[in-house]
């Protein structure tokens, strides 16, 4: 239950805490596959970690130390569907998270394995979703929590982390080394550093795969999902491939992994053909969840994708605002600017796509609710004897 396998250049490990990068070729390592080959669905249980526990390296499920996540909807994306004329297109909300992100999923599996193995500390490195998350999961537990952030982390961005009362350590110098740094930390003071490609991070992203699977009745054709790190999409690819090799769908989907065109080092990788990714200097976008100039996973993805005859998509800011837009306009969607991004690389793709697609939306929009100069709230004023008079003008038009 306990083995580790490099699904880039195959060496073999068992689970540590805090020693989750191969040594080899320094890739993340996650649970081998085939462990799960034959296990099988618990239909009668409710809640998504008990329904999904024998495709999980734990010894078993304690529902107690959940905040009840996953079981999210699938909507179908009727309005956008016609506007577009195309059929086919679903979305996966994990907004309906208890945070408000897909991180929650992570976090759950994390915190089980944390209770077998009787550690009381756990951090990570983040300013964002996988900081509420796991602050959250860690009051609901009775854990210590550390969070890491970058120096000059606005506090709006930490009010959805510091409500639940971690310890908050402001980090001034090189980010991009700090989440290598946390594991050596981790190792001196007995904390578990949850951080973006933890395997348990992965085997909880996994469950996202199974519900899509069940609730369409199939696989998809597509999927759509942001990319950071690349520990999302390694799980999401991971679950497909799982339940796959246990006979419960016949294909995988194909993958189309989108990035902020200002910060874009694995879609640049792979245009260029090569196979390593390498670290951006600057970036130049408002899509701060998944700006990662260094992404850990960033060579893994890009054998994943390839293997996959994926695709790996860069988008504009302006083009993930206007997406952002469409799915709150005409589906009634708020998510974070993140999110949209699926639905703008969707857009650019539509015409070479068919059959079924998902877009994994992965945030709501209440977490970034600052909005760039160019798209100030539009509104009207008046006073209180005009109201009639301007709706009626406003009907008429």
């Amino acid at each position: 239950m306990n083995k580790l396998t490099c699904f880039y250049c195959s060496h073999e490990d068992n689970f540590l805490p805090n020693d989750i990068l191969c040594p080899a070729c320094g890739q993340p390592l996650l649970f081998d596959s085939a462990q799960f080959n034959n296990a099988r669905i618990l239909i009668e249980e409710k809640i998504a970690l008990k329904k999904f526990q024998n495709f999980l390296p734990l010894e078993k499920v304690e529902p107690d130390l959940s905040l009840k996540e996953g079981s999210t909807p699938l909507l179908r994306l009727s309005r956008l569907e016609k506007s577009l004329n195309q059929s086919g297109l679903t979305a996966k909300l994990e907004a309906a998270n208890p945070t408000l992100s897909f991180k929650d999923r992570g976090t759950a599996v994390v915190i089980q394995k944390l209770a077998e193995m009787k550690v009381e500390k756990i951090g990570t490195v983040s300013t964002g979703n996988m900081a509420s998350s796991t602050a959250a999961y860690a009051a609901r537990n009775g854990l210590q929590a550390f969070l890491l952030v970058k120096k000059g982390t606005s506090a709006g961005a930490l009010i959805s982390s510091a409500v639940f009362e971690p310890i908050i350590i402001e980090i001034e110098g090189d980010y991009g080394q700090l989440f290598y740094k946390s594991y050596q930390l981790g190792k001196r003071y007995g904390i578990y550093f949850a951080n973006s490609v933890d395997p348990l991070r992965i085997e909880g992203y996994k469950l996202t795969s199974f519900e899509i699977c069940q609730q369409l009745g199939q696989s998809p054709d597509f999927v759509f999902v942001p990319l950071s790190s690349g520990g999302h999409l390694i799980g999401l690819y991971k679950g497909f491939l799982e339940f796959k090799q246990a006979g419960l769908i016949k294909a995988c989907p194909t993958f189309v992994g989108v990035q902020a065109e200002g910060c874009s080092p694995i879609v640049q990788a792979f245009n260029l053909g090569e196979d390593r990714v390498k670290k951006l200097e600057s970036t130049t976008t408002l899509a701060h969840s998944i700006s990662n100039p260094d992404p850990p996973a960033g060579q893994l993805v890009l054998k994943m994708i390839r293997e996959n005859n994926g695709q790996l998509v860069s988008v504009t800011d302006q083009e993930m605002f206007e997406a952002q837009k469409l799915l709150a306009t005409k589906e009634g969607l708020f998510v974070q600017p993140e999110a949209a991004t699926t639905l703008a690389a969707y857009l650019k793709l539509k015409e070479k796509l068919g059959g079924q697609s998902v877009l994994v939306l992965t945030g709501h929009g209440l977490k970034a609710t600052e909005l760039p100069a160019a798209r100030r709230l539009e509104h009207y004023q008046v006073c209180l004897e005009e109201v009639d008079s301007l709706i009626e003008q406003i009907i008429r038009q």
